[in-house]
């Protein structure tokens, strides 16, 4: 799932977007790639539901690409130290990085 640029979201921009990212896995439970790199700062209630039980239960990782800079890793690493998944979760600088440590969890 890729976030456009200085995309601001709402709840049910939220909803929408991890509705079709669960429709394109046919409801399979399969890792899923976010990228940030050029979004904007979630609300908290955004926040809160991308970190919800929803995502737990229909994906099994969560890769993260954000900006490589020291502000989008510290504003991810605030985010996955608050959202406490339950799933394995990891930020990358490149999707291509992403990509290959999500493939491990294709099969769970």
């Amino acid at each position: 799932m890729r976030i456009k640029r200085d995309a601001s979201q709402s709840l049910d921009d939220a909803a929408q977007n991890l509705a079709a990212a669960i429709l394109v896995t046919k409801e399979e439970r399969r890792p899923i790639l976010v990228d940030i790199r050029e979004a904007t700062p979630l609300e908290d209630d955004v926040r809160r539901f991308y970190s919800g039980r929803i995502v737990v239960e229909n994906f099994t990782a969560l890769a993260m690409v954000v900006d490589a800079g020291p502000f989008g890793r510290m504003m991810a690493n605030v985010y996955l130290g608050v959202a406490q998944l339950g799933i394995a979760t990891r930020i990358f600088a490149t999707e291509g990085d992403a990509v290959a440590w999500l493939l491990s969890f294709r099969s769970q």
